[in-house]
């Protein structure tokens, strides 16, 4: 029998070839008694490693090689629930050490620490380097040696009798594996030179000399020992002194701030009635009540009680600091939730399914997501580390890993291959690195070349290696026992961040609960609305009051007036709108759901629609069937409705029918259908269902392996939909500063929200130093004025200088602008550039002229922003074209001209019409249109198809293109800025398309 006690897994980062999993399961099928993943200070892949194990019914041992700052190397293995936390604390304590990526214990603190471990040196080195750590551990120290086929295999082998010897421990064989199989080698040498940053060819000895740290079998690596087998034997022994397992690991919530005489069950339930009051001042209805008990029995039962404070808490948080939050996803299905105010949908009112969101069946834990304002939830994260302590609270780590593009620029780069080639390579290859000959042929490289191949093979093989760490988008853990004794926690790259070492399904695999802590912009943006609206319009609006139902704002939703709008301003929404022809907030509701790769996979959108507009009937074979879906017309377009369908026509217990859904949801999702889907159709037809209409049925269901939507997110998102539709229908300068102040986000460009906002009627200024502060904002009349931010190159602290400056009055000349504001050259000079000095100089270029005149603009100097030369000069103007482009180059949109304009003599030329002339061009006519190209989608449920939006100076265009006209037009769609494309006119009601035929780009610049 043979145990092996250092694999290094891919989780080593750039040292191991293997994933966890293949090596549990290869470490199963050669018979040995137990397997130890020993990667680098961290149990990254530990979670992955014990639930392989347990599925192959294989010893999994909980170890790590710690690196100590004044000592060798060694591995550390937990024997029980104190090692193991004991473990976890030193990973913690030698990452929290060092900057992120960076680890390292003093010998003594491992010495200290050691209670529940035991060691092996991996390495032989000399006594006195680690006779003093062997001793602390007494009888709890091995000396490992291994042979790798290698020179100076005996001379090392030697060495470790000797030092073993000496210090007077037993000797332990191991393999010091790097992959599960031979032929994984050739990728270990590529990670080799990736982690060294240099080429294969210049490893020299920093390679492995051969393929021999592999995974062996106890046949092989007793033929390797023969002339010490006690050596073999000692590896079992040590393995089955550990039993230390992650089904050890018991998780509870913090119960901090209780009111004296409270637990967290009583204070959970006061909260939550306190708020039923706030929620149905005219009463409470008897059927909530029913619901609030049924849910804080459950959540007494299944011990999650403080979980639910803990959110609560920061939702008290950040409305106590005026931001923005909202909860979504399936808490939304909650009442307790929604009466703690933590989410606004009603789920009883809604009709949702609380079994979606926490199960007695089930007893998995509760996933809460709660939306902040981006630009300030890092006020509420800080607090959640200052309320429970970085010992007890740490972000969920992301593991970034190898994927297409960026695994063939390593692995190409790692081979020799020049950064020319492997940027041509990556510009035209897959999402998953997948390459055609012909797009080899396009780029100028050859199947032929040994180093292409060998690129495009090795990529494919590293496709989902682990890269590096970094920060989940929200997720947060917090423990009322000391978190770094459950999980390792590290520093990030981020300041002022820590998280721990296993990703989100890492947690939820071992029960341990996180709170989704999001950042969303629109949520900013809704706030920065709302605050101008009070500024300038005198009017106090919040999410709560801003009045329901209005039926302007359906007229405008009818229309595809929706560029701005929160997940509905997309071309596939646009394009459904005044086709779903939305009238109430449910019907947003299944907009918002409807254009998802679940429900058109399935085959649920165009019925839909048929139902909708009177087409076809609406059947349903049963009373159950049609309670659930009479509010979908008979299509199931939500997860919750699948759940619910698999328990009245199949006979699905709810733990089934979650059991059903997270099938569905899996990335897996067509393997783990399998059993579900004999077990619906024998269910549904043992109920009086046809077979027909059962497996159409699980068939739709299937879509929801490509991403189904649950009603709760839905509504949750629908509220923000409908806020942000009534603001920009009756605010549309304010909504358009707000959405201009909190970029980067949504989907469009600064220049097509302000372009729309011009169609809507507001006026809008541009950048001036006399009349802009840093954020774009309203005048009187209700004009919009342009901020500072909206200028590139130009900081924040510059552009608050120059809004500060003008206390002492306007700015008289760029002299008084410079003296003021202390503002260095550079800086004045973006400020011409972008035509903000147009109030205190004529053009841009004698505004330039002027800044070059000044004196020295050094801090101190006496004669700062005093004119040196007097000098006047008659300098040439720009043109419009040279005007507009140079709005765009400095500021992203120019108030002077669209560019399209321009370009409008050209397009005449080839019989283009505008994108509002569309409107007047019959449906099946051939027909051309130019524009600007703002939106480019290739959806995956697209079968191949590219989606374009050009914008021009009336309106946006869209173009649908082909697979195979794509193919041919590929180049000009991924790098032209303006396209002219001729085709055929599609029209369905207010829709319009242009199924391309022909498409080429329309110049390379503004024509001067």
């Amino acid at each position: 029998m043979y145990a092996e006690l250092v694999c290094r897994s891919n989780f080593s980062f750039l040292r191991g070839a293997s994933h966890p999993e293949e090596l549990i399961q290869a470490a199963a099928e050669r018979g040995l008694s137990a397997v130890a993943l020993a990667d680098g200070d961290g149990l990254y892949g530990a979670v992955k490693a014990h639930l392989a194990a347990r599925e192959a019914g294989i010893k999994y041992l909980i170890a790590s090689e710690l690196t100590l700052m004044d000592g060798p190397r060694v591995v550390v293995y937990a024997q029980d629930a104190r090692g193991y936390a004991n473990l976890s604390r030193l990973i913690s304590k030698s990452r929290m050490l060092h900057p992120k990526g960076e680890a390292g214990l003093p010998w003594r603190e491992l010495a200290e620490g050691n209670e529940g471990l035991l060691a092996l040196l991996p390495y032989p080195v000399a006594a006195e380097q680690v006779g003093p750590l062997a001793e602390s551990f007494r009888e709890r120290f091995y000396v490992g040696m291994c042979r790798t086929l290698s020179s100076g295999d005996e001379a090392r082998v030697a060495k470790a009798k000797a030092l073993a010897k000496t210090l007077g421990v037993p000797l332990c064989a191991h393999n010091d594996v790097h992959t599960h199989q031979r032929s994984r080698q050739p990728l270990q040498d590529v990670l080799t030179a990736i982690r060294y940053k240099t080429t294969l060819g210049q490893l020299g000895t920093r390679r492995l000399p051969n393929a021999e740290r592999t995974l062996k079998g106890p046949e092989e690596m007793a033929r390797l020992f023969a002339d010490c087998p006690e050596a073999l034997e000692r590896t079992v022994e040590l393995a089955s002194r550990c039993n230390a397992t992650l089904d050890g690991l018991r998780y509870h919530f913090s119960e901090e701030d209780l009111p004296p005489g409270q637990t967290t069950s009583t204070w959970l339930r006061e909260l939550t009635y306190r708020g039923l009051q706030v929620r149905y001042p005219g009463g409470v209805p008897p059927e909530v009540v029913k619901q609030i008990e049924h849910e804080l029995k459950l959540i007494a039962a299944l011990d999650f009680a403080g979980y639910f404070l803990a959110i609560w808490d920061i939702v008290r948080f950040a409305r106590s600091k005026g931001i923005l939050c909202q909860g979504r996803g399936s808490a939304a299905n909650s009442a307790v939730c929604y009466a703690l105010g933590v989410t606004a949908i009603d789920p009883v009112r809604m009709g949702l399914l609380f079994e979606r969101f926490l199960s007695m069946e089930r007893k998995e834990p509760p996933d809460i997501d709660v939306d902040f304002e981006h630009e300030r939830r890092e006020e509420v994260l800080q607090y959640v580390y200052e309320k429970h302590g970085r010992h007890r609270a740490g972000m969920v780590c992301e593991v970034i890993c190898y994927r297409g593009r960026l695994a063939l620029r390593e692995v190409g780069k790692a081979l020799g291959l020049s950064l020319d080639q492997v940027d041509r390579l990556a510009k035209v290859a897959g999402a998953h690195g997948e390459m055609s000959l012909e797009l080899l042929k396009e780029v100028g490289l050859s199947e032929d070349d040994r180093r292409v191949r060998q690129t495009l093979a090795l990529a494919q093989e590293i496709e989902s290696f682990p890269r590096h760490l970094s920060i989940h988008v929200g997720g947060f853990v917090i423990t009322r026992e000391p978190l770094v004794e459950m999980i390792p926690v590290e520093n990030a790259a981020m300041k002022g961040r820590t998280v721990v070492q296993w990703e989100k399904d890492d947690l939820e695999a071992v029960g341990v609960l996180k709170v989704d802590l999001l950042g969303l912009g629109m949520l900013t943006a809704l706030a920065k609305c709302l605050a101008l609206i009070k500024e300038h319009h005198g009017r106090e609006l919040s999410l709560a009051t801003i009045p329901a139902e209005d039926p302007k704002v359906y007229d405008m939703l009818c229309n595809a007036d929706s560029i701005g709008v929160f997940q509905i301003e997309s071309r596939a929404q646009m394009n459904m709108l005044p086709r779903l022809k939305p009238r109430c907030f449910y019907d947003l509701v299944v907009e918002i759901a409807l254009i998802r790769p679940g429900p058109i996979v399935g085959d649920m959108v165009h019925p839909y629609l048929r139902r909708r507009e009177g087409k076809e009937p609406v059947e349903y074979p049963s009373e159950d069937v049609r309670r659930i879906l009479q509010k979908t017309l008979g299509v199931p377009l939500f997860q919750e409705q699948a759940m619910k369908l698999a328990m009245a026509v199949a006979g699905f217990t709810p733990a089934e029918a979650d059991g059903l859904r997270r099938a569905l949801s899996h990335k897996r999702a067509e393997e783990r259908l399998g059993p579900f889907h004999q077990r619906f159709v024998e269910g549904g037809v043992a109920r009086g269902y046809t077979p027909e209409y059962v497996d159409t049925l699980f068939r739709q269901f299937r879509g929801f392996a490509h991403y189904g939507f649950p009603e709760s997110h839905s509504a949750s998102f629908a509220l923000l939909a409908y806020a942000s539709s009534w603001l920009k229908c009756h605010y549309p300068a304010a909504f358009t500063a707000a959405l201009l102040n909190s970029q980067p986000m949504g989907f469009y460009a600064p220049h097509t929200l302000v372009a729309d906002a011009q169609r809507h009627g507001v006026k809008v200024l541009g950048v001036d130093v006399n009349h802009s502060g840093w954020d774009c904002t309203m005048e009187e009349g209700g004009a919009l004025r342009l901020g500072m931010r909206m200028i590139r190159g130009l900081q924040e602290a510059a552009g608050r200088r120059v809004e500060a400056g003008r206390q002492g009055g306007r700015y008289a000349s760029v002299g008084d602008l410079a003296r003021r504001t202390r503002a260095p050259r550079h800086e004045l000079a973006r400020l011409a550039l972008s035509g903000a000095l147009g109030s205190i100089s004529g053009s841009r270029r004698d505004a330039l002229w002027e800044i070059q005149a000044l004196g020295p603009l050094e801090e101190n100097d006496l004669f700062f922003g005093m004119a040196m030369d007097g000098t006047q000069v008659e300098l040439p103007q720009m043109n419009v074209a040279e005007r507009v482009s140079k709005d765009f180059e400095t500021v992203g949109v120019s108030l002077e001209k669209h560019p399209l304009e321009l370009l409008r003599p050209a397009l005449r030329k080839r019989g283009a019409v505008t994108a509002a002339g569309l409107e007047r061009v019959r449906a099946g006519a051939r027909v051309a249109v130019g524009g600007m190209l703002i939106t480019r989608q290739m959806p995956p449920t697209a079968k191949g198809f590219c989606f374009l939006s050009l914008e021009d100076e009336t309106g946006i265009a869209n173009l649908v293109v082909a697979p195979d006209a794509y193919a041919r037009f590929r180049k000009d769609i991924h790098g032209a800025l303006f396209l002219v494309g001729q085709g055929i006119l599609e029209k369905t009601g207010k829709v319009l398309n242009v199924k391309v035929q022909h498409l080429e780009p329309l110049a390379q610049g503004i024509p001067g």
